[in-house]
C-alpha cells in the first residue's frame, strides 16, 4: 500500500465565479508500508481558464507567472501523475478540498476521476484527535506547531505543504481508524 500525500496550489479569484479554482501546481510524496518517503512528484500546470496568476496567489504562493507559462497543461500532467502513483494507493490531503479541486479540474477538462476513490482526509481526523467542535479544523500551520515540528521552509508551495502533511500523517497514523475512513484499505 502507498500513501500518497499531495497538496495543490490554485489560482483562484477572490470573489465566487462560475469557473472551478484553477490548479496551478501539484506537490506530493510517496509514503510506502512503513511510512518512509521514497519518491516525490512537483509539477506546474498550464492554466486553461485563468492564465493571468492573480496577485494573491502570487504573493501567497511566490509561484511565478513563467512557472506557469512555461507548464504543461493540466490533462499531460495529470497523466504523468497518475502514472507516477502506481496501482496500490491512497491519496491523503490535508483537508477534503484538494480532493474536490482534483476532481472538479478534471471535470473542467473533460477527464475521469474514478481512480480518486480511496482518500483520507488527515485535516479531519487530526482535528477529530484534537477534540475540536464539530465543523472545526486545525490549519497546517497550526497543526505543525502543535505537534513541534520545526518549519524550515515556507509553507503555500505544494510539495513543501505534501512533506509536512507527510509528516502530520506520519505522527498520527497509529491513531487512525483506516476501516472507516473513506480509503478501506482492503479494497
Amino acid at each position: 500500500m502507498n500513501y500518497i500525500v499531495f497538496d495543490l496550489e490554485l489560482n483562484s479569484k477572490p470573489f465566487k465565479n462560475r469557473h472551478p479554482n484553477e490548479i496551478i501546481e501539484i506537490g506530493a510524496v510517496k509514503l510506502d508500508d512503513e511510512l518512509q518517503v521514497y519518491s516525490t512528484f512537483q509539477a506546474f500546470v498550464k492554466p486553461k481558464v485563468y492564465k493571468k496568476l492573480f496577485s494573491i496567489v502570487k504573493n501567497k504562493t511566490e509561484i511565478k507567472q513563467e512557472d506557469i507559462n512555461n507548464a504543461d497543461e493540466f490533462r499531460k500532467v495529470i497523466s504523468q501523475f497518475r502514472g507516477w502513483l502506481d496501482n496500490d494507493y491512497v491519496l491523503c490531503s490535508w483537508g477534503h478540498d484538494d480532493i474536490h479541486h482534483l476532481k472538479s479540474n478534471c471535470k473542467l477538462h473533460h477527464m475521469n476521476s474514478k481512480w480518486m476513490k480511496n482518500t483520507i482526509d488527515i485535516q479531519k481526523h487530526f482535528s477529530k484527535a484534537g477534540e475540536l467542535p464539530l465543523g472545526q479544523v486545525y490549519s497546517l500551520k497550526n497543526a505543525l506547531e502543535l505537534l513541534d515540528i520545526s518549519v524550515t521552509e515556507k509553507l503555500h508551495r505544494a510539495e513543501v505543504d505534501a512533506r509536512y502533511t507527510a509528516e502530520i500523517f506520519r505522527r498520527i497514523f497509529d491513531s487512525l481508524e483506516l476501516e472507516k475512513v473513506n480509503c478501506a484499505v482492503t479494497t
